[in-house]
């Protein structure tokens, strides 16, 4: 019967001994675990800030880009209101000067209407002085 305890007392210390054993395996299994999960952690999140910065960067460069774009379209669609304030300038000061012209001929058309009857009229007076100057002279 010792036998058997003898035998005993050695399973059950080999036993314990292999629990032991399995614990610290479990153990050390969960710090690499634990360990391998933080460095998967610490690449993805390295990987997002590597995607962040590309992405920042190609931001960054569209924004440049359409900065530049929108400055040569408010050029040109500044000098093209410039010229477009010329042409209507042009026009407007055409216009008036044609006006201008159109009253001009029409005042000098009637100052030369009026002086042809003021003259007209100062021959007739002129004639009629005459003519009362010879009736005068024949009496």
């Amino acid at each position: 019967m010792k036998n058997i305890e003898d035998e005993h007392r050695i399973t059950e210390r080999e036993l314990k001994q292999d629990i032991r054993a399995l614990k610290v395996a479990r153990k050390e299994q969960e710090v690499r675990h634990a360990e391998y999960l933080n460095a998967l952690i610490k690449h993805y999140n390295q990987k997002k800030t590597d995607i962040r910065k590309e992405y920042e960067r190609i931001s960054f460069e569209i924004q440049v880009r359409f900065k530049h774009r929108m400055l040569l379209l408010r050029q040109d669609k500044e000098k093209k209101r410039k010229l477009e304030i010329e042409r209507i300038e042009n026009k407007k000061n055409k216009a008036i000067r044609d006006l201008t012209n159109k009253h001009e001929k029409k005042y000098q058309d009637i100052r030369d209407y009026y002086s042809e009857i003021t003259n007209t009229n100062m021959d007739i007076i002129r004639q009629l002085k005459e003519d009362l100057g010879d009736a005068t002279n024949t009496k």
